[in-house]
């Protein structure tokens, strides 16, 4: 036997040893950590689905001098993942209410009516969006074809695009 080497009922050296179990999501997790001395530190960790599948698994050494920087490194980068995968999840139409609930919908002849009434009484834009649920390109486009707007010159067109002032005297 080698002098650094004892007997497991004669070793004094300190001992890690970490075993946590967590449910997160539905699925069972287990880390293990174990380790002596200044070896490096054995950490496993593994997920289960309620079924038993293995779903997540990372294992490896890490020498306890190490164990800040490691920390921190895996600590932010999975925040970031998490934040990341967070904000690419699609949200179902339930879940979001709709802006312009009528968008897409046809104009009644007595919205179109009222619609003139309001924008000729001086009425923002803001509010037209909000009395008729419609978006601004919405407005816009529909007293266009009512005639009480100009339509847009076309790209190639000198003044293009239309100078704000212009706007506002034709309208």
């Amino acid at each position: 036997m080698d002098d650094n080497e004892y007997p497991p009922e004669q070793d004094r050296r300190p001992h890690t040893h970490l075993d946590r179990h967590f449910t997160s999501g539905g699925n069972t997790y287990q880390l293990t950590a174990t380790g002596t001395g200044d070896e490096r530190i054995r950490l496993t960790l593994a997920g289960r689905s309620p079924g038993g599948e293995v779903v997540s698994e990372i294992s490896g050494g890490i020498p306890p001098a190490d164990l800040p920087a490691v920390a921190e490194a895996l600590t932010t980068t999975l925040e970031g993942l998490a934040t990341l995968r967070a904000a690419r999840r699609p949200r179902g139409p339930a879940t979001r209410p709709k802006r312009y609930p009528n968008r897409g919908a046809r104009w009644s002849p007595e919205d179109d009516e009222r619609l003139i009434a309001r924008h000729r009484e001086g009425a923002p834009e803001r509010a037209l969006m909000e009395e008729f649920g419609r978006s601004r390109g919405g407005i816009r486009a529909r007293l266009e074809s009512l005639g009480e707007l100009p339509p847009p010159p076309e790209p190639d067109t000198p003044g293009y695009p239309p100078d704000p002032d212009t706007l506002a005297a034709a309208s």
